[in-house]
C-alpha cells in the first residue's frame, strides 16, 4: 500500500516538474523566437487623479523593459515626461504638447520623442529664440483628459503656444469612457474587466510576466470560433473606424469629440493662443496590407472599408472651428517605403517614426510662434 502511495505521488510530482520544464522551454523560445506584448509600465508609475482620474507620478523615475527596447522614464514635479519646467527665462517659448502614449512616448528614449525632435526643429526655425517643448503626453488619455490637462497646466507653464495630438485609432472611444482606468496597487487598470476562468489577480500577473499566458489567451481566442463559441473580434475597433456603416458608439464618440474641440477653441482663443490639432494615424492606415489580409479571410472587401475616414472626421471637425490641422496620414504614408514608422510589437512609432512626426510638427507650427522680444527690445 506504502508503495503504491509514493510510485503515485512520485508521478504526480513528475508530471508536474514536466509540466513546469515544458512551461519554461516554452516560454524561453516566445523570449527568443516570437516575442508577446506585456503589460510595460512599472509599478508606481501612475497615481490617481481627483480631475482627471489619473497621472503620472510627480518624480517617478524607472526603465520600460519591453522585448523592443528598454527605455529611462523621468517624471517632473509636475507629472509629465522630462526635466523639470523651472521659471521662465527671457526670449524663451513654450510650446505645450497634449496627447495620449504617442506623444508620452515611452518607447523611445526623451531626445528621440516627437516632443524633443519638434523642439529642434523650432529651434532651427527661429535663430536667437529658445523653444522649449514641454511632453504633456499621458497613456491612455483622451481628448477629455487633455482639455482638464491644458487647463492645469497653460497658465502656471506660461504656454505660448499649443498642440493637441490626437491619436485617431482610439481617441474618440476614449472621449465615450474617460473613466474606463484606474490606478490600483501603483499598476494602471481597466476598471471594466472581463470575466475569466482564473482569479483576475491572477491573470493580471500573468498579462504582467508571461508570454506563454498572452500568446495562448490570443491562440484560444482565434480557436474558439472555429468550435463554436464566441470570440473577441481583435479587428473590429479597427473595422468600427473605417466602415462607411454608422456604428452607433463612433458617432457618439465623435459628437462628444467635437464639443471638447469646440471647448478648447474657446479657451485658447480667449488666452490668445496658437493652437495647432495634430492627427497621428493608426498603424494599419500606413500600411494596410495585414488589414487587409484579415479582412479578406473573413469573406469581407477591402474595399468597402475607408481608411482614411477617421481623418475625414476630425478634419471636419477642425474645420468647423477653424482650427489650425496637421494632418500626419499622408507624411507617414510618403515615407511608406523608407524605414517602419512604427514598433511592430509596441505599436507606437519607432525613432523613426518619432524623427518623420516631430520634423513635420515643427515646420508646421513655426509661422504661428509669437515674436519675442528680450529686455529693452522694442515691443
Amino acid at each position: 500500500m506504502r508503495s503504491g502511495v509514493r510510485a503515485g505521488s512520485t508521478n504526480l510530482l513528475l508530471a508536474f516538474v514536466s509540466i513546469a520544464v515544458t512551461l519554461v522551454v516554452f516560454e524561453g523560445a516566445l523570449h527568443l523566437f516570437l516575442p508577446q506584448k506585456l503589460y510595460r509600465f512599472p509599478r508606481g508609475m501612475f497615481r490617481n487623479d481627483p480631475d482627471l482620474g489619473f497621472t503620472l507620478s510627480a518624480e517617478f523615475s524607472g526603465t520600460l523593459r519591453n522585448p523592443e527596447y528598454t527605455t529611462r522614464v523621468r517624471i517632473n514635479s509636475l507629472g509629465l515626461r522630462g526635466p523639470e519646467p523651472g521659471p521662465k527665462a527671457d526670449r524663451t517659448l513654450r510650446v505645450l504638447l497634449l496627447g495620449d502614449s504617442f506623444v508620452s512616448a515611452f518607447n523611445v528614449e526623451e531626445a528621440e520623442s516627437f516632443v524633443d525632435v519638434a523642439g529642434e526643429t523650432l529651434r532651427l526655425q527661429s535663430p536667437g529664440v529658445d523653444v522649449r517643448t514641454i511632453n504633456a503626453g499621458t497613456p491612455n488619455y483622451g481628448t477629455w483628459h487633455e482639455l482638464r490637462m491644458f487647463r492645469r497646466l497653460a497658465g502656471p507653464l506660461q504656454a505660448d503656444a499649443i498642440v493637441l495630438c490626437a491619436y485617431v485609432g482610439n481617441d474618440v472611444e476614449n472621449n465615450l469612457y474617460p473613466a474606463e482606468a484606474i490606478v490600483e496597487n501603483g499598476l494602471l487598470v481597466a476598471q471594466r474587466r472581463q470575466p475569466g476562468i482564473l482569479p483576475y489577480s491572477i491573470r493580471s500577473w500573468l498579462q504582467r510576466n508571461s508570454m506563454s499566458y498572452v500568446f495562448l489567451w490570443n491562440a484560444w481566442n482565434q480557436v474558439r470560433p472555429l468550435l463554436g463559441r464566441p470570440g473577441s473580434d481583435q479587428l473590429k475597433p479597427d473595422k468600427d473606424l473605417v466602415s462607411p456603416v454608422t456604428v452607433r458608439y463612433v458617432e457618439d464618440g465623435y459628437r462628444i469629440t467635437a464639443d471638447l474641440l469646440r471647448q478648447f477653441h474657446d479657451e485658447v482663443t480667449i488666452r490668445k493662443l496658437p493652437f495647432l490639432l495634430v492627427l497621428i494615424p493608426a498603424e494599419f492606415q500606413v500600411y494596410p496590407e495585414r488589414f487587409e489580409q484579415s479582412i479578406r479571410r473573413e469573406g469581407l472587401d477591402p474595399k468597402t472599408f475607408d481608411l482614411d475616414l477617421p481623418q475625414k472626421q476630425w478634419r471636419g471637425m477642425a474645420q468647423q472651428l477653424r482650427l489650425r490641422c496637421l494632418d500626419l496620414l499622408p507624411v507617414f504614408r510618403s515615407h511608406g517605403s523608407g524605414p517602419y514608422l512604427f514598433m511592430s510589437l509596441d505599436g507606437h512609432l519607432s525613432i523613426e517614426g518619432n524623427r518623420v512626426a516631430g520634423e513635420a510638427i515643427g515646420r508646421a507650427l513655426a509661422p504661428d510662434l509669437p515674436l519675442v522680444h528680450g529686455p529693452g527690445d522694442p515691443s
